[in-house]
């Protein structure tokens, strides 16, 4: 299928993941990582933190890297798909418009977790969200994102102040890079537990077609195949013949 190799094999599962696999998993993340080509780049100073957004393209398509450097050093990062930027920018525009409603000089009573104003995105295994908060040093639009099921969430915190910065950014990036076609249609995603794991199939697009991907999660660890469209059919062709052998 493509320039990729798929083996269908019948084993008896032991509950456990192989290091070999946990090896060819990390090989394919590095490999993933020196594969990013860098499109454009900007970077902003808001209060103490310099704040860099880019575009960068890979053999999945193209995506906006944003990251917020610290004052010690550190730093965290957040990437979106193309496809997903415009909605982003959207809600940015949203909580900026928020924000400038808010009188921030006057004493107002702030909920005890500190959120003023909440909001999410969801877009197939990625899940956006955004909260506007408020703590002693000011208010600030937190938004975390979780790549895939079962991830860990990667978190920037961006000064109220800065919200429209940023979005001016990305509108001029999706004005420059964003795709001149329409998304394909693709079906909502489906999951299903079989004992203490979960199987999640979501289907996407990119700039070489349209595409399955099947997520195995359980409390340990993920992994997940990507099918390309052209492949499904012997796939399922595949799994038909290996699953009559199976119940016969």
């Amino acid at each position: 299928i493509q320039s990729k190799r798929y083996y269908v094999d019948v084993k008896e599962d032991s509950g456990e993941r192989g290091s070999g696999d946990r090896r060819d998993e990390s090989q394919e993340r590095s490999g993933n990582r020196d594969d990013n080509d860098e499109l454009a780049s900007k970077s902003l100073r808001i209060q103490s933190k310099r704040y860099y957004v880019d575009v960068k393209e890979n053999s999945r398509g193209r995506f906006i890297k944003l990251v917020e450097g610290l004052p010690n050093g550190t730093k965290n990062r957040l990437s979106f798909p193309m496809s997903v930027v415009p909605e982003v920018r959207d809600k940015l525009s949203k909580f900026a418009e928020f924000y400038s409603k808010l009188d921030t000089e006057a004493e107002r009573e702030v909920p005890e977790d500190g959120k003023l104003h909440s909001d999410d995105i969801r877009s197939a295994q990625r899940k956006i969200y955004f909260d506007l908060k408020e703590n002693k040093r000011g208010i600030f639009l937190r938004v975390s994102c979780t790549a895939s099921y079962g991830s860990s969430r990667h978190t920037i915190a961006l000064p109220a102040q800065g919200i429209e910065e940023v979005r001016d950014v990305l509108s001029e990036f999706i004005e420059e890079y964003g795709q001149d076609e329409e998304p394909h249609e693709t079906p909502e995603f489906q999951e299903m537990r079989v004992e203490r794991k979960r199987f999640y199939f979501d289907s996407g697009s990119n700039d070489r077609g349209a595409f399955l991907r099947i997520s195995e999660v359980t409390s340990k660890y993920r992994s997940s195949i990507t099918i390309p469209k052209q492949g499904l059919s012997k796939f399922k062709e595949i799994l038909s013949d290996v699953i009559s052998k199976i119940d016969g």
